[in-house]
């Protein structure tokens, strides 16, 4: 899951060929006595289960016809991460195999991939990636063999009450507990190897259930499609879902990762007004400048202040209150603050090769976002924290602060991924700009030291067509 915004909360227990499609207006299931000894009571039900998902218009796998398809993934087992030969398994009627092509490094996971932590399961680390269908359970109609598709950090199944009640980033087809996270693959010993997040992604076969598949009909090059698994989305869903940003809006961005600059690009495109980015590290914020910041700030430069700083930035053009002024506030309520806050900086999981924040704990942050929305804005939180954090109750009880755990920032996959490729499509965002370096499966851990080094922004692991 992502915490959501960006972060992602741990999923796992550690912490083919497809048939073609048959067109047939009335399939013939029946099956002589013959057919039945020979295949046997459980495949002739197989049988009759794909002859009716055919009957309905979906591609139909018989089981076990990918069993034993041979590919490579890295995959964290003890205390040890490399890249292994591994053995596909058997998948079940609702799962989808994706032979990937590009996968977005999350720095949630940085801990997974470069980590000692002793894994009880054998996992294959992250939670989003792209591809090209290979094969599909006799059940999944959403895509088909041969569909380009992005497996998204979030499903969406329409049918639950979180779907239905307008809160599908909650999804009840979410791991943990959502769908079962069974071994998709064995090692060369036969032990079973899962996915995390029921999802993987650093891998060149992803198997995904259903509801996690987004089917792509855009020419857009597989890594800027990568990025909307994750990072890239979560940025511009922070300032289009929840409470989306109205022309002429202000807007403060905490972090200028992949997230943070994905929200500004999306608060750009939208016509927001101020848009202030705090970030530590100096080359991401002449890179906030450059895709649409009007303001930079530096948190370690006069940090008592810098609350006070960025509501004086927000604060309205008059105090003549008959002339759509705005006092300072009064009684510990302060007027002056952002129409949208976004907190995208979260903590210190290494200790980065460039400029550091004022704290690794990441809750500073949180309190200053928390503190420079203003009465009846909204706070989207993206990152995760350590430790916990107070606030004064009375402007908590009372000042009409929304906040929002952005889990996914709210993204409905379904409906939200079409609408931002066409905005890419259309010059509004440029998911380019935040992917800095593609790597082979082979340099996974180069890869994500330079995440955690903080040296690069966004990084995608690609894999062969």
């Amino acid at each position: 899951m992502i915490g959501r915004g960006g972060e992602r909360m741990p999923t796992n227990p550690n912490e083919t060929d497809a048939a073609p499609r048959q067109e047939a207006s009335e399939p013939d299931t029946a099956l002589s006595r013959r057919e039945m000894l020979m295949i046997g009571a459980s495949g002739a039900a197989a049988l009759a289960t794909n002859a009716l998902a055919q009957d309905r218009g979906a591609p139909a796998v018989a089981t076990g016809s990918v069993a034993g398809l041979p590919f490579r993934a890295f995959v964290r087992h003890g205390t040890v991460g490399e890249v292994l030969d591994l053995e596909l398994r058997d998948i079940g009627p609702t799962q989808v195999v994706v032979r990937t092509r590009g996968s977005c490094g999350c720095y949630t996971i940085t801990g997974s991939v470069l980590g000692n932590t002793p894994m009880r399961v054998p996992t294959i680390p992250n939670h989003s990636g792209m591809g090209v269908v290979e094969a599909v359970g006799a059940q999944v109609r959403r895509v088909r063999v041969g569909d380009r598709v992005l497996v998204s950090g979030t499903p969406w199944c329409g049918l639950c009450k979180q779907c239905l009640s307008g809160t599908p980033e909650w999804c009840n087809y979410l791991a943990p507990g959502g769908v079962p996270n069974d071994p998709i693959a064995s090692m060369a010993d036969g032990t079973g190897v899962i996915e995390s997040a029921v999802i993987g992604g650093l891998s060149e076969i992803i198997v995904a259930y259903e509801e996690y598949c987004v089917p792509i009909f855009s020419d857009l090059p597989d890594v800027e499609i990568a990025m909307l698994g994750d990072t890239g989305a979560v940025g511009i869903a922070a300032t289009s879902v929840y409470d989306p940003v109205q022309i002429g809006q202000n807007v403060v961005i905490f972090g200028a990762g992949p997230i943070g600059l994905a929200a500004v690009q999306g608060a750009r495109a939208q016509s927001a007004g101020k848009i202030i980015v705090v970030e530590p590290v100096r080359y991401r914020r002449e890179k906030a400048l450059e895709l649409g910041a009007t303001t930079v700030l530096d948190p370690n430069d006069d940090t008592d202040t810098l609350v006070e700083r960025i509501r004086d930035l927000c604060a309205a053009r008059t105090d003549r209150l008959e002339a759509g002024g705005q006092t300072r506030g009064g009684g510990g309520f302060v007027m002056r603050g952002a129409d949208l806050v976004v907190e995208a900086s979260g903590l210190e999981r290494f200790p980065p090769a460039v400029e550091r924040g004022p704290d690794p704990t990441g809750l500073l942050a949180l309190r200053q976002a928390w503190e420079v929305t203003a009465p009846g804005g909204s706070l989207v939180t993206l990152a995760v924290q350590t430790g916990d954090i107070a606030f004064p109750a009375s402007t908590f009880c009372l000042s009409g602060k929304r906040i929002y755990g952005g889990q996914m920032a709210g993204m409905n996959v379904m409906r939200d991924t079409e609408r931002f490729i066409t905005a890419i499509e259309n010059g509004a965002i440029d998911m380019s700009e935040l992917v800095t370096s593609t790597r082979p499966l082979d340099e996974v851990k180069e890869a994500f030291q330079s995440v955690a080094d903080r040296t690069e922004l966004g990084v995608v692991i690609t894999f062969p067509s």
